[in-house]
């Protein structure tokens, strides 16, 4: 098992940094300013290698000199550095995207992929729903809404048109929002509330959040299985509407939240 040094370590190197200079900005944090003895001690970096990395600390704004003798080194917070990482990645992956959506690629196939669990699930909708830039078709129940209502209601507020399909009873103030009845609904109890979300007719995730059974959630960028999606939440808002005209004579039809026709179709 890897200790959290090593752990941590790891994760500079994710991010570009050498071996080297990980240790000597993480050992910057526990002790500044410090000299390059005092660096070399504390990282086990060797001590004719510390200005090196230092000056390619301080050349990158992760570092400062202080240029009195002995030379004293002192870190970029933890902070701004992560801002820092944060505002240059944005710019690479801009760049890059731009770079290569500049030709004509055509994908020809769209991987759907698994997620672990529910917080990995609910981890990506909120990527994805930050990334809208047009729509976003979602199916949610009142207990989960919570885990996504701020990120939906900020993606409304930058103008993005949000169509909610709600398992429950109270409606949130923002987006459209159409309510389907969860009574003789029980078979969720086993497989856990759905989830089904599409962004932008491009992406979607759909499955269900684990019950007495484990989670069972895709995204993906297949547009069969995009469309399908938000297909599928559409004709809920259609029988949302209906339901809302027609409640009385379709209870007496087909029984309350069309019991007779789930029992059916079951």
């Amino acid at each position: 098992m890897k200790s959290d040094i090593e752990e941590t370590l790891s994760y500079f190197k994710e991010m570009g940094f050498t071996e080297y200079e990980a240790k000597v900005y993480l050992s910057l944090l526990a002790e500044h300013p410090a000299s390059a003895y005092t660096i070399s001690q504390n990282s086990g970096v060797p001590h004719s290698r510390v200005y090196d990395v230092t000056r390619r600390l301080i050349k990158q704004g992760l570092a400062a000199s202080s240029g009195t003798k002995p030379e004293l080194f002192s870190p970029l917070s933890p902070g701004e550095l992560i801002e820092k990482l944060r505002r240059e990645y944005e710019v690479f992956t801009d760049e890059l995207e731009k770079r290569l959506t500049s030709g004509n690629f055509v994908s020809d196939f769209d991987p759907v992929w698994n997620l672990p669990n529910q917080s990995k699930a609910i981890e990506l909708a909120k990527d994805l729903i930050g990334r809208a830039k047009s729509t976003i078709y979602i199916g949610i129940w009142q207990e989960e809404l919570g885990t996504l209502e701020k990120a939906l209601h900020k993606a409304e507020k930058r103008g993005i048109k949000v169509f909610m399909l709600l398992y429950g009873e109270k409606k949130p103030n923002f987006g459209e929002v159409y309510l389907h009845e969860t009574e003789n609904m029980d078979s969720y109890s086993e497989l856990g509330h759905t989830l089904d979300c599409t962004v932008d007719s491009t992406w979607c995730i759909t499955g269900t959040l684990g019950g007495q059974l484990p989670c069972q959630i895709v995204w993906t960028k297949n547009r069969g299985l995009v469309q399908s999606i938000q297909s599928y939440i559409s004709h809920d808002f259609y029988l949302a509407e209906v339901t809302h005209h027609f409640g009385d004579q379709m209870d007496r039809l087909f029984g309350k939240n069309l019991t007779r026709l789930r029992k059916k179709f079951s």
